[in-house]
């Protein structure tokens, strides 16, 4: 199916390509103070917020998690995380630089920082777990930032795969020259501009699960107004993961929406045969963009978690 991104004016597609049309802006609110036991340290400024999902058995595998944009942990994977914790994966999730209950809440840190806290992150979770296999998963801008963090050789040794669900990766050939000078001339007259998704003719749809996506737009941690120097950041993210596929020598799950309004489905196809093997594609019918919080987002999490499990052995 034709994304509905690609029809409009260019920055109103960027605004599609991060998700953000029909989510909504969030009002601001300050990011809670963390405790000890809510930190992970990860990369040079700081700790990090964490989240956890501790199975109720042994685990038999670790997963670290990277939400996406303008989300952070606990609502980006609250259900699938409680799905794999049941399956007996230990889930690891923070807020990445620049979201949810960070401190530098609502600034954009860059693709370099993001690309270190995982790496760090990575590092800390398997030295946490040295016996058991380690997974990175990364949803939406998460999944280009844990495909460069896998080409660019900075994820651990333990590192036994690599899960890109629905990733921000269109970039690369697959966006056209139009939408990148559109995002450079919007980064250079406005960059701190913060669109609000009301005043977009374009009307994204994320998901069917309304619900849930009235909740999250709720949400005051949570936010939905990208400014320009943010779009001209996600796509130098989406460049460089794209150009990292290649040298990814991990074995690596990809999966896609039939339904996704948000990425192209062929762009992700296309960073996804610049893999190496092994690696396999899944292209489910029933899923949306936001495919871990869809009505049927339980074909995926089973999806997930038997591809682990297969693997974790």
């Amino acid at each position: 199916m034709a994304s509905r991104a690609h029809r409009g004016a260019a920055g109103l597609m960027l605004a599609g390509l991060l998700g953000l049309a029909a989510c909504g802006a969030s009002p601001e609110a300050e990011a809670p103070a963390l405790t000890a036991d809510q930190a992970l340290i990860a990369g040079v400024e700081g700790p990090l917020a964490l989240s956890r999902w501790t199975p109720d058995g042994p685990p038999r595998a670790v997963l670290l998690a990277l939400h996406g944009y303008g989300e952070y942990a606990p609502t980006a994977f609250e259900e699938a995380a409680t799905s794999w914790a049941e399956g007996g994966v230990l889930v690891y999730a923070y807020d990445q630089r620049g979201f949810g209950r960070n401190p530098s809440n609502r600034r954009w840190a860059g693709a370099e920082a993001m690309i270190a806290d995982a790496a760090a992150a990575a590092a800390d979770a398997a030295g946490r777990h040295p016996d058991l296999p380690l997974f990175v998963a990364g949803v939406s801008m998460g999944g280009a930032v844990a495909l460069s963090a896998a080409g660019e050789d900075r994820l651990p040794p333990a590192t036994r795969g690599l899960i890109l669900l629905a990733p921000a990766l269109w970039g690369g050939d697959s966006l056209s020259p139009l939408y990148r000078a559109s995002a450079w001339l919007a980064a250079k007259l406005t960059p701190d501009t913060r669109f609000s998704a009301r005043s977009s003719p374009v009307r994204i749809r994320p998901t069917d699960n309304w619900d849930m996506l009235r909740r999250v737009s709720a949400d005051p941690l949570r936010f939905a107004n990208p400014s320009p120097r943010e779009f001209q950041g996600l796509i130098r993210l989406m460049d460089r993961a794209v150009e990292a596929a290649p040298t990814a020598r991990l074995d690596t799950l990809t999966v896609i929406g039939e339904k996704d309004e948000v990425i192209p489905p062929q762009s992700v196809r296309a960073a996804h045969d610049r893999l190496p093997e092994p690696k396999t594609f899944a292209y489910v019918p029933t899923a949306w963009h936001m495919l871990l919080r869809d009505l049927e987002a339980e074909t995926v999490h089973d999806l997930v978690l038997n591809w682990m499990l297969e693997r974790a052995e």
